[in-house]
């Protein structure tokens, strides 16, 4: 989440310029403000003797300005030193005033917008893994404690250590490093060839062409992609008898060189080891299935305290899963990660398990942050969500609402609206849906899964008389039930004691005979507003589906 901290002014006037001008987004050249404390542009000058070729460079790439003006920047700004050896090794001169050439300043110019954040980001906030905001690139930095904890062991993008950090100014924070931070370039495919411990696995990339799908930045609605790789070294694979790609062939796919097929074994091993979600390892769900590139096929993941488990098989007598080296993981690139599994990642094939679906949370845009909060945009922003008429929609995100992860998705006015599903292992289901119901001003829509009608109506105009709230048993009878529990605004609110976002009961008896994703489909019978929350599936077992509303983890 972004923090936009107000700075403190003096006098009516200076509250006046402030109101009336501000920092463009792309750090070109801005108004700049008058203020007691230093902005971070002032802070660096202090500093001659740390910072004044980074300074150079700053006024070489017309972003000197930017850093004196209103907003609230996180500055990852290189020493001297620094700056003196990324010069030389990147242009083959000593200073910045040799830079002359207007590629390598617009280059220049790409650099500073990566090591620049619009938000303030102490080092409070460092974790394992991508910060929770993007560069003026779009792009993300990397936190990693694998050389130990504290601050003086962090190192950003896996690269460059940070010398000073939280140093305050008036428009954001300075951490000194002792590196300069290069762009981001190259797609994941490539970051992993030039690293040259998957070389198996990068042939196998390029022999099936998913080399080439994986290193397109940007796809067809001019939205940034991003993979999540799972990948096995070259000595993971000779754990496993296998030391060249032949051997791999011989392996999944004996006798069939049709790489490039779908249907081919090979193919389908490596497609398995990609996502669209954007993963480092700390962003892996506790305990939930993530889609895989390969359609109808999910991993299972599941944390415990000490470790991620990927595909455990869950029947209590030797179980096995597949969890990341950590030290040779979390490496970023252009559109994506990559992480090296520790052992061979094979096709696996979960059991049902209550599976509840966030419609915004659990969507690739908002895990990228292509999507802000609040942003109206057309359908085609989402890649697994459709509408019609066509329209501008937004997603909200209020911590007072007593929704799961405080989304909802704002929709409204529309004919229909879908979703594609995540993958559901076979299995038979009950399916419920929550939204924001309970006004006159609410829809009442027909559910269709994969193009067929389901279920009884639901009506969201329907109030708390309406459902039988707040008694379990009456509710259940009209098809609704309480939301959960652990579902809780900021105040501690739950759901479970708000008729708004009841659960209705789609049905009882859905049957997924294979695994796949599956298409959900709201109709509208009568026109009105529907703010959808979540969907959720939850196996039927022998004595029904339990479901006592603590929670929804099972």
């Amino acid at each position: 989440m972004k923090i936009n901290k107000l700075i403190t002014w003096l006098g009516g006037v200076v509250l006046i310029m402030v109101v009336s001008v501000g920092c463009k987004d792309d750090l070109d050249d801005s108004t700049f403000f008058t203020s007691d404390d230093m902005t971070v542009v002032q802070t660096l000058e202090s500093k001659p003797e740390t910072f004044s070729s980074y300074v150079e460079i700053l006024k070489l790439t017309d972003t000197y300005n930017a850093f004196k003006s209103y907003g609230n920047y996180t500055s990852f700004a290189p020493t001297n030193a620094a700056v003196k050896t990324y010069l030389m090794k990147k242009f083959n001169v000593e200073s910045v005033s040799e830079i002359t050439n207007p590629e390598d300043i617009e280059f220049l110019k790409t650099v500073v917008k990566f090591q620049t954040i619009p938000s303030g980001r102490g080092t409070s906030g460092f974790v394992e893994g991508r910060l929770a905001d993007t560069t003026y690139t779009g792009d993300y930095l990397t936190t990693s404690f694998l050389k130990g904890g504290g601050i003086a062991n962090v190192e950003i993008n896996r690269t460059v250590g940070i010398e000073e950090y939280d140093i305050r100014a008036s428009n954001g924070l300075i951490h000194t490093i002792n590196g300069v931070l290069d762009p981001y370039v190259d797609p994941v495919p490539l970051v992993m060839e030039k690293a040259g411990k998957h070389t198996i696995f990068v042939e196998a990339l390029k022999q099936t062409g998913l080399y080439e799908k994986f290193s397109v930045v940007f796809n067809e609605f001019g939205s940034k992609n991003n993979f999540t790789i799972l990948a096995e070294t070259d000595e993971v694979y000779a754990q496993e008898g296998i030391n060249s790609f032949q051997d791999l062939v011989d392996r999944f796919s004996p006798g069939d060189t049709d790489f490039t097929n779908t249907q081919n074994e090979l193919n389908r091993f490596v497609a398995y080891h990609a996502t669209q979600n954007f993963l480092y390892s700390r962003n892996f769900p506790d305990d939930a299935f993530v889609n895989s590139y390969l359609e109808r096929n999910a991993w299972k993941s599941f944390k415990t305290d000490t470790e991620l488990r990927i595909n455990e098989t869950e029947t209590g007598v030797d179980d096995t899963w597949t969890s990341l080296i950590i030290n040779e993981s979390n490496f970023p690139a252009k559109n994506g990660v990559y992480h090296t599994v520790n052992k061979l990642f094979t096709i696996f094939t979960p059991k049902p398990k209550h599976i509840i679906f966030d419609v915004v949370s659990d969507q690739p845009e908002y895990q990228s942050r292509l999507i802000r909060p609040g942003a109206r945009v057309p359908s085609t922003s989402w890649e697994f969500i459709r509408w019609f008429p066509e329209g501008n929609k937004r997603y909200l995100q209020q911590s007072n609402r007593v929704n799961l992860n405080y989304n909802i998705l704002d929709v409204g006015g529309y004919s229909w609206i879908e979703f594609d599903t995540p993958v559901l292992p076979k299995g038979k289901y009950e399916m419920l849906i929550s939204s924001n119901g309970g006004n006159r001003a609410r829809g009442i829509f027909q559910v269709y899964w994969d193009g067929e009608p389901i279920g009884s109506l639901y009506d969201l105009t329907l109030n708390a008389n309406g459902k039988g709230y707040p008694d379990v048993a009456l509710m259940a009878s009209r098809g609704w039930r309480h939301g959960y529990k652990c579902i809780t605004n900021r105040a501690g609110n739950s759901q479970y004691d708000s008729h708004s976002p009841s659960r209705f009961i789609i049905t009882q008896e859905l049957l997924c005979p294979v695994q796949q994703r599956h298409v959900f489909r709201l109709e509208a019978v009568k026109a009105g507003g529907s703010p959808i929350d979540y969907i959720e599936w939850i196996p039927v077992v022998e004595n029904g589906p339990a479901d006592d509303s603590e929670c929804y983890d099972d």
